[in-house]
């Protein structure tokens, strides 16, 4: 069980970690993680993990690494990769890995871009072999092409009824949007709307989309889904089409 011991932070196998805004953040050390997640999310994940208890997970972009470290300590999987655009380790989570026993269960996959559909896809061979997947969360760039590119190639590698996780999709709607960069790009609503509109017309492949204020959860349903050839933009029609170009 975490132990709160503030309003923001909490303890669990010995390691603190400190809830933070993205705009309050500070580097990891070993023993202390920054996750940049509130409290209400930290509890609601910590109750999806118990109740899901995915064995089988895979985390796309995680800053130091802390949210990757709570999976762990939760769900107790028996593989959960992580890919992040980093090129260097996080010491905070390499010394997690090795303190709390997970060498064999946490793999930590650095400077991989999440558009890189073919090296995920050695990546997940590697570490999964042909096993589907029971949770994927991507929490990399919250930009549209490259969030709509890592689910074309990972969740038809989910197996039936596993979850699909898409973190902050609503970035444009609450502050950041207009803050630098951030104000140039297209909003990930985007991708949400195509998601609803593919459990509509597609509901044996998407059976379910769940959104939140800050987070997209996503089932997979029974459906044989090529991983090949799978394509988001294809899940729908043209009457469909036709409300997004509106």
């Amino acid at each position: 069980m975490l132990d709160w011991t503030g309003d923001d932070t909490f303890e669990v196998g010995g390691t603190t970690y400190v809830c933070r805004p993205i705009g309050d953040r500070f580097p990891s050390e070993p023993g202390r993680f920054c996750l940049l997640k509130p409290r209400h999310a930290v509890e609601w994940y910590e109750q999806l993990l118990r109740d899901r208890e995915p064995q089988f997970v895979v985390e796309v972009g995680s800053y130091d690494g802390a949210s990757r470290a709570l999976f762990a300590e939760i769900a107790r999987p028996q593989r959960l990769i992580a890919i992040d655009r980093r090129r260097e380790p996080s010491p905070a989570l390499t010394e997690f890995i090795s303190r709390r026993g997970f060498t064999d269960v946490v793999t930590a996959y650095y400077g991989v871009d999440q558009s890189d559909a073919p090296r995920l896809v050695e990546i997940l061979a590697e570490a999964f072999g042909g096993t589907g997947l029971d949770l994927v969360v991507d929490d990399a760039s919250h930009l549209v092409e490259p969030t709509r590119a890592t689910f074309n190639c990972l969740f038809p590698r989910l197996a039936p009824g596993g979850l699909y996780l898409i973190e902050d999709w609503s970035w444009a709607h609450s502050g950041l949007g207009h803050l630098g960069e951030w104000a140039d790009h297209q909003p990930l609503t985007t991708v949400i709307f195509e998601l609803i509109l593919a459990c509509a017309s597609r509901p044996e492949a998407i059976s379910n989309v769940n959104v939140f204020k800050n987070f997209a959860l996503v089932e997979r349903g029974p459906a044989e889904i090529d991983p090949d050839t799978f394509d988001l933009a294809k899940c729908f029609g043209p009457r469909a089409a036709a409300l997004l170009a509106k």
